[in-house]
């Protein structure tokens, strides 16, 4: 509507269309100057800029004097990111008319994006010979002038305002930080003393005078003045988190105690300040003891006043958790993930607590769910195989760890972790080629897995045969190496095994009992580092038994099957007696 109004009026007055004093009155270069000017206006509501620039700079040339034409470009060129064509066609706008403030104004937007901010404090003081009364004017100015560290000019500024403007808060806050940023923190403070006196309730000055107390480590006085703010404003942010700043350096607890309280009883706290508390009493376990009481309550009232950010579940379960409630930490991960938190840490969480319970479905449950929002990760299907491993869906297990290893980049422990557990999996298959070359595969990325030795050193004694014995042999050794400052039992019985098949597989009666002697030696380490399940004292029994010692085999055994009871193996061994 706005064009065709614009169009229409040039129309009329292209037709001569108007009254004959007007005529009298508009000449020839104005008359063209009015049909540039409003050609101008009509492509730039269009937005054809170009032919926009081409009338008004017709414009400047039938009437250089006028300044509407170059503040126009200067607009065009500014919108258009052409900060100095704009500068030179603002700079020629204001020089025909100093007073318009609209051209000023525009010129320190220029001046802010060239970066030359002393010239817009120029121009801020420009406006101030304007208009004295405008409070911005001189706000802006000051505050402009301190930012560059023109002290002496913000200073001259600053009296100009106590001249001509009303007792003015930002213009006194900004007067104490004129000496502040020159090290002359006293003479700040007794600027904002002298105000506080005569407003003693006026919260800026309040807070001010704080900061600078703080700035000169006079905490004494800083929480005098927190004090103040609070018996005014009892939630205010500012000095509730002050104040408890300084209470935790003077080792008041109960004070302490009741301003973290106040903290998250307030509303003026964002829940982001109060995340950033909780984090930090979580990072030090004298506070997390001190706070212990407390926390349950704080946080559940968090979950009510923030019910949109699931964040304080993980937070409440976190806790629960580090005070061995299990149960209670699981129920608040779930909630999370419920509500909406899809976190790798959070799922990993869920799914290894559910594997110390023993709740295999859970875990195939939560692992399927993590997979489905962090498909590339792979350790959700490390877990994934794990658990249908230990279900004994063999087949499933190898389909779930054989797809991550393909997520597997840079990570060679997890790498030989899914290559173990391949190994294990094929293992109980029976299938043995594929089970040796998937622990070989472990090894030869981690060489001191521990337990893959153990394991394909046991397994390997299982089958016997002079060059798996070896290879056992050498395995077995190395572990015990690697666990020599913590001996574990089923290490000690794994080698003792090895042995016992060594001596069983050797034709020398001398070489079959130095193997049974030493594999006695190792079981009794065994037994003195803690061993005690059915199947280590059958292999003692077993060994005892090579070295015609019939009584402590049948000892041993009988140990076992007390154990063991529905092993019908030791049974037989202990009515062969």
């Amino acid at each position: 509507m706005k064009i065709r109004y614009i169009i229409m009026f040039f129309s009329i007055l292209c037709a001569g269309v108007v009254n004959s004093d007007a005529q009298s009155i508009v000449n020839s270069s104005e008359k063209k100057y009015i049909k540039h000017y409003f050609l101008a206006e009509k492509y730039k509501a269009i937005e054809d800029y170009e032919k926009a620039k081409i009338e008004y700079e017709s414009c400047i040339k039938e009437k250089p004097e006028e300044s509407a034409a170059f503040f126009q470009l200067a607009k065009i060129h500014f919108s258009s990111g052409d900060f100095d064509q704009a500068k030179e066609y603002v700079l020629a706008a204001a020089k025909i008319n100093p007073q318009n403030k609209w051209y000023l104004y525009l010129l320190i937007d220029v001046y802010y994006q060239t970066f030359e901010m002393e010239k817009q404090a120029e121009v801020w003081e420009d406006l101030i010979q304007i208009d004295k009364t405008n409070q911005r004017y001189y706000i802006e100015a000051i505050y402009t002038y301190l930012n560059l560290d023109l002290f002496k000019k913000a200073l001259k500024i600053i009296y100009k305002a106590e001249k001509n403007i009303p007792y003015n808060d930002d213009i006194i806050i900004l007067k104490s930080e004129v000496f502040q940023k020159q090290n002359k923190v006293d003479q700040a403070i007794d600027i904002i003393l002298f105000a506080h006196k005569k407003q003693p309730k006026n919260l800026n000055f309040l807070k001010k005078l704080s900061e600078l107390y703080i700035l000169q480590s006079d905490y004494k006085s800083a929480k005098e003045i927190y004090e103040k703010i609070l018996n005014l404003e009892p939630q205010n942010s500012t000095a509730l988190l002050a104040s408890y700043r300084i209470i935790q350096t003077q080792g008041l607890k109960q004070d302490e105690i009741d301003c973290f309280l106040k903290i998250f009883a307030s509303s003026e706290i964002t829940k982001e300040q109060k995340k950033d508390i909780l984090f930090e009493v979580f990072s030090d376990d004298k506070k997390i003891e001190m706070y212990k009481n407390y926390i349950p309550e704080v946080l559940a009232e968090c979950i009510l006043s923030y019910p949109e950010d699931v964040m304080f579940y993980v937070i409440l379960g976190d806790f629960k958790l580090l005070h061995n409630d299990v149960e209670g930490a699981l129920n608040n991960y779930i909630k999370a993930v419920n509500y909406g938190l899809k976190d790798k840490l959070l799922y990993e969480k869920i799914i290894n607590i559910n594997f110390v319970n023993n709740e295999l479905d859970d875990v195939l449950f939560y692992s399927d769910q993590a997979i489905n929002y962090f498909n590339f990760n792979p350790i959700f299907y490390y877990y994934q195989g794990l658990a249908f491993m230990q279900k004994k869906e063999y087949k499933q297990a190898i389909k779930s760890i054989t797809q991550g290893l393909e997520y597997v980049i840079d990570d060679p422990l997890l790498q030989s972790e899914k290559y173990a557990l391949l190994g294990d999996t094929y293992h109980k298959l029976g299938n043995d080629p594929e089970s040796d070359k998937f622990y070989d595969l472990a090894l030869k990325i981690n060489p001191d897995y521990i337990i893959v030795l153990n394991n394909y050193s046991y397994y390997l004694s299982l089958r016997g045969g002079q060059k798996n014995l070896l290879k056992a042999e050498e395995m077995i050794v190395k572990c015990l190496s690697l666990t020599e400052d913590n001996p574990q039992p089923s290490f000690l019985d794994t080698y003792a095994w090895v042995l016992f098949q060594q001596g069983r597989e050797s034709t020398e009666r001398s070489l079959q009992l130095e193997k049974y002697n030493l594999s006695r030696k190792i079981m009794n380490l065994c037994f003195e580092n803690g061993g005690e399940s059915a199947v280590m004292y059958d292999h003692y029994g077993d060994i005892l038994f090579e070295l015609n010692d019939l009584v402590g085999a049948k000892k041993q055994w009988q140990e076992a099957f007390k154990k063991d009871p529905q092993n019908k193996k030791l049974q037989k061994k202990i009515n062969k007696l």
